[in-house]
């Protein structure tokens, strides 16, 4: 029997839930990014929370070898109306650049100001009775040559219709770590 590593197998959770090719086209995850709400409401690959349970702003954790590293984190719904009609596809819940890599980082509510916020945290709302969305956390390294100014002109003011691959590719991000949770308004 084949040895799988924890890479292979969030790829795997990835490519289940359509998270590949829907927002991004592969993952070699180096990171291990680490999500909860509130008291212990953990997002671990693909599990179902209330959205009243998504509200407030999460408390993220992430590894870095190196604590000159800059990371960028995106919150983004791909499930916008609905997954079976995603015309505002995808719909940008969050987005922190800037984020300093040490062993661990935390971020959360009470340290926001640790990263440069672009895109203000807001909690899933899906419209009732579209099924489950998927909101999907995306961690990228910052390269040498990221301008968070540019990075901050390129977003337009409307919410739907973000495009985390154009993103990260005009910001010269390395998607390094990703994550996902479902949730429903029935």
């Amino acid at each position: 029997m084949p040895l799988v590593t924890s890479d292979q197998a969030i790829e795997s959770a990835l490519r289940s839930d359509g998270i590949i090719p829907d927002i991004i086209d592969s993952i070699h995850q180096t990171t291990l990014l680490d999500v909860s709400f509130g008291d212990g409401k953990d997002v671990t690959l693909g599990n179902t929370l209330a959205v009243s349970e998504t509200q407030h702003t999460p408390r993220v954790t992430f590894m870095s070898e190196n604590p000159s590293d800059k990371y960028t984190l995106i919150m983004t719904d791909p499930d916008a109306p609905s997954r079976n009609e995603p015309r505002m596809r995808e719909y940008r819940h969050w987005i922190v650049t800037n984020l300093s890599g040490s062993s661990p980082t935390e971020f959360a509510p009470s340290n926001l100001s640790q990263g440069t916020e672009l895109t203000s945290y807001m909690g899933p709302a899906p419209p009732r009775g579209t099924g489950p969305h998927r909101y999907v956390f995306l961690l990228y390294k910052q390269s040498h040559g990221t301008n968070v100014d540019t990075l901050q002109q390129s977003l337009s003011s409307d919410r739907p219709g973000f495009r985390a691959k154009q993103f990260s590719s005009h910001g010269q991000l390395e998607l390094v770590g990703a994550n996902y949770f479902f949730a429903e308004n029935k």
